[in-house]
């Protein structure tokens, strides 16, 4: 018995169709909450040595560089490290008048 070939029509979605059933999607929202900065300016800081690092977006060694060439820094009694933000702008200001940055 010979094979009879049947002509493939596309199936296009269209208005008049029926709605499929089942769950329905959500639409996505595009998230639009602003971006925070890491650190509010406006208020008194001790940042770690990370934080320190991620602010001047250098690495950590780097940090105890600059903590050596004379960052202020407070070394607290369980000998963690901390860098006030207020000293690390002003070091950073201090470095920029005389020419270093």
């Amino acid at each position: 018995m010979p094979r009879t070939l049947v002509p493939v029509v596309p199936v296009s979605s269209s208005a008049s169709e029926k709605p499929r059933r089942g769950r329905k999607r959500k639409e996505r929202v595009p998230d639009v909450t602003p971006i925070q900065p890491p650190f509010d300016l406006a208020q008194e800081r001790a940042l770690t040595i990370e934080q320190t690092a991620q602010y001047l977006g250098v690495g950590r060694p780097k940090v105890y560089d600059y903590l050596r060439d004379g960052l202020p820094s407070v070394k607290l009694s369980d000998g963690v490290r901390r860098v006030m933000l207020s000293s690390l702008i002003a070091w950073l200001k201090e470095l920029e008048t005389r020419g270093v940055v």
